[in-house]
């Protein structure tokens, strides 16, 4: 009797040990789950993400803003065309309008039109105002409407810079001659043999 009660303390002791041992290989979790715990989450990060992020501007239909510019104020005018360079790469109703305000009275609106037009795909329609440009009493016009019509690859380009050679304004001939330097690959010294070339030229002249 006093055997079997010593196996069952025995037994007994044995379970609890068992039992404890466990619970330490168990308490690690425990102490990983408070450290996770520490750490703060956001919940709502999405939210947060949408509400920082920069709204996009509203674009503005073309012909609206053809429609503006028809306008006589100024400030207006300059507004709107600001709004074309960001948005616009040369439609038809921008550039009848552009065509236009290339011989507008305030050099500020010529300036901005000029500026807006670096960008544009389509330039070709723009090609006899910017020619116009070109004998612009405003040096800075003068130069931008070059560079312009310098990218313009027609040989009606190629004309206006011939044409140019004997512009009133040393900029305008110097910028006449690099233009046909690059696009022509030819290297005259003097206004009479660009011309003589280009009348025997014009016709199959071929940009490569």
């Amino acid at each position: 009797m006093i055997k079997h009660y010593s196996f069952v303390v025995i037994l007994s002791l044995m379970f609890f040990t068992h039992y404890a041992v466990a619970r330490e290989k168990k308490s690690p979790l425990k102490s990983t789950k408070t450290l996770k715990s520490s750490v703060p989450v956001i919940t709502n990060f999405a939210d947060k993400t949408i509400k920082t992020q920069e709204i996009p501007k509203k674009i503005i239909p073309t012909r609206i803003l053809a429609e503006r510019l028809q306008t006589q104020n100024v400030t207006v005018i300059i507004a709107t065309i600001k709004q074309i360079g960001k948005q616009d790469k040369g439609s038809r109703y921008v550039l009848k309008e552009f065509d236009r305000l290339l011989s507008h009275d305030y050099p500020s609106v010529r300036t901005e039109v000029l500026d807006a037009s670096y960008s544009f795909d389509v330039l070709k329609p723009l090609l006899p105002a910017l020619s116009k440009c070109l004998n612009d009493p405003v040096e800075e016009i003068r130069e931008d409407a070059a560079d312009i019509l310098g990218d313009i690859e027609t040989r009606d380009m190629i004309s206006v810079f011939v044409g140019a050679l004997t512009n009133q304004y040393e900029d305008v001939r110097e910028n006449a001659e690099f233009y046909l330097l690059f696009w022509t690959d030819e290297d005259f010294t003097n206004t009479t043999d660009w011309v003589n070339w280009w009348d025997k030229n014009k016709k199959t002249f071929v940009f490569e």
